[in-house]
């Protein structure tokens, strides 16, 4: 046996060194002579400091503890073979799949399993065996899978990362491979690694073993004496900081460290940033500057956003996840799109990726809303088939539109033929297979499409990161294949291959560019060992540093205890030591930093800041502004322009500067004056499309006395929101069925002499209205579970009771005492009367309505009328969904549809209107409520719920209040006055113009009182 020498230092004490030595040894021997490090991040940093001064290297002389069981490993055996973890995940998925552990086999098992026997094999756990006592069905059922694992590893000549550390110490036992090995920094190794530590001491001619140690039990658990050491080297230095947590005085120490709370992670990234700035300003080079977070992967998206922002350079340790590459994301829609059922969303993506050869994605996803489809390749061809046989019955309507819907019928039936031909691609890819075959069908269809596309030009940036991103991928795809060969008959189902391989993919990561002029971005646990000048530590939150995961998968607690794995004190103590370590990095100082919320959500400081702060009483740092941020810069410039204190850019004009600054800082505060509020003024086209002759439906009005603006992009520019994706009935949809059903009851009913529906007539009508009821819901072919429901809803049965249709006839009886004959139903005019869908009483000419100097052509379809003795009547409208009309946004003028339904009838019948009524017919709610009626026929509306408050002393000055109204609206609409709401309160839910609308309610509140109602000051 070799003698052994044990150096307890503290952490990054002495490397220097070591290095030294290291340089000398290999310089003699360097085929026998190693040097063992915990991280790569450090291997690579020494090598680096040795390539500087001229060491000529053996590869892989520098390297971690895996690596170099990896070296031995592949030096040595050519009969066995390497697997990586995707390969360990595919085998316990295949053992899973053909064995019986009903117990353990889950979504996400094999994820878990995998990291349990991990922890098994480098722990050298006797399982299910050390669970004693604890033993049960679901252990014994993992232990038969771990035998069958380790079996199966054994009888195909297998090692995977875990057994490759017993199979390295077996391979160096009795060696002299490594004649001088140097480990330098590991933090309480596990069992399996011990052993091949040991091997090497053994087999070694020198051997120098440097622990991190500090007098602090809190931390330093490990003095080394498993190594059985013939020498110890004790440190006499001390540090502070390494005396952190350990409850006891630290008599000063700690003046290079400074803290920092900030308002959240972006924040606290451009605090950073802003600092580097200010470093470098100094004389520091980025070089010399670390920045470290305790989650690398979640911090880097934020590094990358902000970092270019203030012209700092970085480079990124660990790689980005390969599943993250929107090139690769595109290549895995091929097989999602047939392995999850041929999903709208998944089809869509596919069709407008830039990676892959298809044309109209954007049109295909606008279809595919319109034709109601949301999974399943039949359904795709059948929706598409239905929505242009639709288009084709308008088209053979009266009145068609016959240029856009010739158009939309070309446009669906040349989608339908994409989608089928891309679907035949695709089905080659289903269907049961081995996963060599899988993988030949996929690389054959990438092949036929040529895909994927890749620019020729661009970013170069972004083409080598996309290059980069595509071998990953290409080598992912090889690996599984190379696996696969151990499962050569085994075949699987389609979604089952694509999952294997997402796992894979999900796994990998894509290298970086490696800069070492650059600032390092890397991992907390990558800063041991290392010496920087400055060094920052962001994002300190619990649950982050320290992350306290102690559970083992498929364990509780107290069976984790049992297998005397890792306990919380000893996870506790491990994140200690990697924060004091990374602290003792820093060679001038460190910068630490912790966000105060995420989004809305409060963050709880680490209590290593708290320790920090208790021990040393450090300086903060960071400032509000951020004057090396180009955005901050292109803000403060705006408002130096705005405030005329600094000259305006070279490329633009000052009467340009100047006009831009205007329309944000004047025309846009305040009240609506300018045209960037809408306010275009007359224009021919305007006056010639919405003039005298124009005719006009109560929405367009409504819609203008709501929100011109609104109707403004409707109704000038033509623009519309994307149909929802929505699988079931709309809810326009909902209520034409409704009204469906409610026209042709009462056309019937009235048709064989019934007049209103009493408690003797109510059996035969709830009869006739079923029908009628279930005959409609049968046009629609929808299925899905929100249709089956709805219908259930509508019809009612057993399970719910009561259906709509049943509560809308009681409800029909309970007011039988108003007098009110229901009369006329669905009656049009200015619409084409179709036999059948409209009232006789509907007239295919718009009704010309007076305006004292002015006449409205209006358009409408009348839900209901209902008729007094004396040629009196009451409008009714049908209402499906939440919102209802109140007598106040009558009178105010934004409720039109009532009063101008009822002026209507007075002009083609001569009939006198005494009260308008909204009929809700929605789950929950079924009620006949007057919005406003006759105050003088009070003995006819007590029947009605809610109309004690909406009487009214004279209907026909309301409807006159509500023309006048009117006329406003048409002379804003004709004078080119488009401005958004002046409703200081927030924007109906229904409007689809969110994302585009320049509505801002703080705005109008800033304005106080100066606003009018049309938003103009």
């Amino acid at each position: 046996m070799s003698p052994a020498v044990l150096y307890r230092r503290l952490p990054g004490e002495g490397l220097p060194r070591f290095i030294a030595e290291f340089r000398k040894a290999a310089a003699r021997d360097p085929f026998g002579t190693v040097f063992v490090v915990p991280t790569s991040h450090l291997a690579r940093e020494i090598v680096r400091r040795l390539g500087k001064e001229g060491s000529p290297l053996i590869a892989d002389a520098v390297t971690t503890l895996p690596g170099l069981a990896r070296k031995v490993f592949l030096d040595h055996t050519a009969a066995e073979t390497l697997i990586p973890k995707i390969g360990s995940r595919l085998i316990i998925d295949r053992l899973l799949a053909a064995g019986d552990y009903p117990l353990i086999a889950r979504a996400g098992a094999v994820d878990e399993l995998a990291t349990l026997f991990a922890v098994l094999i480098t722990r050298k756990v006797d399982y299910p065996a050390a669970l004693g006592d604890l033993a049960s069905a679901k252990s014994a059922e993992i232990g038969r899978l771990f035998a069958a694992y380790l079996r199966f590893l054994d009888e195909h000549r297998l090692v995977d990362e875990s057994t490759l550390l017993a199979r390295a110490t077996r391979l160096l036992t009795g060696s002299d491979e490594f004649r001088t090995v140097y480990v330098y920094g590991l933090f309480e190794p596990v069992p399996l690694e011990r052993d091949l530590l040991l091997a090497l001491r053994e087999s070694a001619e020198e051997f120098h073993y440097a622990i991190p140690y500090a007098a602090n039990p809190a931390v330093f658990a490990d003095e080394g004496l498993w190594l059985h050491p013939d020498a110890v080297v004790e440190d006499e230095r001390t540090s502070a900081v390494a005396g952190l947590f350990s409850r006891r005085e630290m008599g000063g120490g700690g003046e290079g460290i400074r803290l920092a709370e900030r308002r959240d992670r972006l924040d606290e990234v451009r605090a950073i940033a802003q600092e580097i700035r200010d470093l470098a300003a100094a004389g520091v080079r980025p070089g010399e500057i670390v920045v470290a977070f305790p989650d690398l992967a979640s911090a880097v998206p934020y590094v990358e956003e902000v970092f270019p922002d203030f012209a700092v350079p970085y480079a990124a340790s660990g790689g980005r996840p390969l599943a993250a590459s929107p090139l690769v994301q595109a290549l895995l829609l091929v097989l999602a799109v047939p392995a999850c059922g041929y999903r709208r969303s998944d089809v869509v993506a596919l069709a407008t990726s830039p990676y892959l050869p298809f044309t109209r994605g954007s049109e295909l996803d606008f279809l595919s809303r319109e034709a109601r489809i949301t999974a399943g390749a039949d359904a795709w061809d059948e929706r598409l088939a239905a929505l242009a046989r639709a288009l084709e019955d308008e088209l053979a309507g009266p009145d068609p539109a016959k240029d856009r819907l010739t158009a939309e019928i070309a446009s669906v039936m040349a989608a339908r033929e994409q989608i089928r031909r891309l679907f035949a691609d695709l089905a080659t890819l289903e269907g049961t297979k081995t996963i060599q075959e899988h993988l030949a069908a996929y690389r054959s269809l990438l092949d036929t499409w040529r895909a994927p596309a890749m620019p020729a030009e661009g970013d170069p940036r972004v083409l080598e990161e996309e290059a980069r991103d595509l071998a990953g991928f290409m080598r992912a795809l090889a690996m599984l294949e190379e696996l696969a060969q151990f499962f050569p008959n085994e075949e699987v189902a389609l979604p089952e291959f694509f999952s294997l391989l997402s796992a894979h993919v999900a796994g990998a990561r894509t290298g970086r560019r490696r800069n070492a002029d650059a600032v390092q971005v890397i991992g907390v646990r990558e800063a041991a060992h290392l010496a920087v000048p400055y060094l920052f530590i962001g994002d300190l939150v619990e649950g982050t540093m320290p992350r306290l995961t102690t559970r083992l998968p498929f364990a509780t607690d107290l069976e984790t205890r049992r297998l005397q794995t890792r306990s919380k004190s000893d996870i506790l103590r491990e994140e200690r030591y990697h924060f004091i370590a990374a602290l003792l990095a820093a060679r001038s100082r460190v910068y630490l930093s912790y966000p105060a919320a995420d989004g809305g959500t409060p963050l709880v400081r680490s209590g290593f800041v708290d320790a920090v702060r208790e021990a040393f009483s450090p300086e903060t740092w960071g400032g509000d502004g951020f004057p090396a941020s180009r955005l901050s810069a292109a803000r403060r410039a705006g408002a130096l322009l705005a405030r005329g204190e600094a000259a305006s850019p070279p490329v633009l004009t000052a009467a340009e500067a100047v006009r831009r600054l205007n329309i944000e800082n004047y025309h846009r505060k305040g009240g609506y004056d300018s045209p960037y509020d809408g306010l275009i003024g007359s224009d021919p086209a305007l006056a010639e499309r919405f003039g005298e002759e124009a005719v006009f439906s109560v929405t367009a009005l409504e819609t203008y006395a709501d929100c011109p603006f609104r109707f403004y992009l409707e109704r000038v520019l033509g623009l519309a929101p994307l149909p929802p994706a929505d699988p079931g009935l709309t809810g326009e949809e909902r209520g034409s069925l409704v009204h469906r059903i409610a026209c042709r009851f009462y056309a019937g009913w009235r048709r064989d002499g019934n007049g209103a529906v009493t408690e003797a007539s109510y059996p035969d009508a709830l009869r006739r209205i079923l029908t009628t009821g279930r005959e409609e819901a049968d046009r629609f072919t929808f299925t899905s579970p929100s249709w089956v429901a709805g219908k259930e809803h509508l019809l009612g049965s057993p399970a719910a009771g009561p259906g709509l249709l049943e509560r809308f006839l009681r409800h029909e009886a309970a007011v039988v005492g108003s007098g009110l004959i229901p009369q006329a139903f669905e009656v049009s005019f200015g619409l084409p009367v179709t036999a059948g869908e409209a009232d006789p009483a509907s007239v295919p000419d718009a009704v010309a309505i007076a305006l004292g100097c002015g006449t409205l052509r209006l358009r409408g379809r009348i839900d209901r009328i209902d008729l007094l003795p004396g040629g009196r009547f009451v409008v009714t409208d049908y209402k499906t969904g939440s919102q209802r009309p109140t007598l106040g946004e009558v009178v105010a003028g934004r409720a039109l549809q009532l009063p101008l339904y009822i002026r209507a009838v007075e002009t083609l019948t001569g009939m006198q209107g005494i009260a308008g009524t909204c009929y809700t017919l929605r789950r929950g709610k079924v009620q006949n409520r007057p919005v406003f009626w006759d105050a003088g026929l009070q003995d006819c509306f007590t029947c009605f719920p809610g109309s004690r408050q909406s009487g009214v002393g004279d209907v026909r000055e309301l409807v006159e209040a509500s023309l006048a109204r009117v006329k406003e609206h048409l002379a804003g609409i004709r004078g080119g006055r488009f401005p958004p709401r002046s409703d200081a309160g927030p924007c109906p839910g229904y409007c689809g113009f969110k994302t585009v609308c320049r509505f801002d309610s703080l705005r109008l509140l800033a304005a106080g009182g100066e606003v009018n109602a049309d938003g103009t000051d």
